[in-house]
């Protein structure tokens, strides 16, 4: 099977509809965080308004804190820049902190 790359698709594909299920940021959070940990039914999830920020303090499974921090912290600083610039689209500031 050969694709063309350069090739323009003759009717355009549109994109999935998420926002029925995701409305907030702590839904979003709780969407990347339960693909992402083996104990979703666990996930607590708060929001604090402080100021102009909302921070959203998550709460996971002691065995999937690691899962949720990563190598060197790469994954929950990718969780934060994810909700970040979701957040920014909608003119907000969003914090995520990771409770113990």
């Amino acid at each position: 099977m050969v694709f063309n790359l350069f090739r323009k698709n003759d009717a355009p594909q549109e994109a999935p509809k998420t926002e029925d299920a995701i409305k907030t940021s702590s839904d979003l959070l709780r969407f990347i965080l339960s693909h992402l940990v083996d104990y979703p039914e666990e996930i607590e999830i708060q929001e604090v308004q402080s100021g102009k920020v909302t921070v959203l303090e998550m709460k996971v499974n002691e065995a999937d804190m690691g899962k949720v921090i990563g190598k060197k912290g790469r994954i929950i600083k990718s969780i934060r820049s994810v909700l970040r610039a979701a957040a920014a689209r909608e003119g907000r500031t969003v914090s995520v902190e990771l409770r113990s």
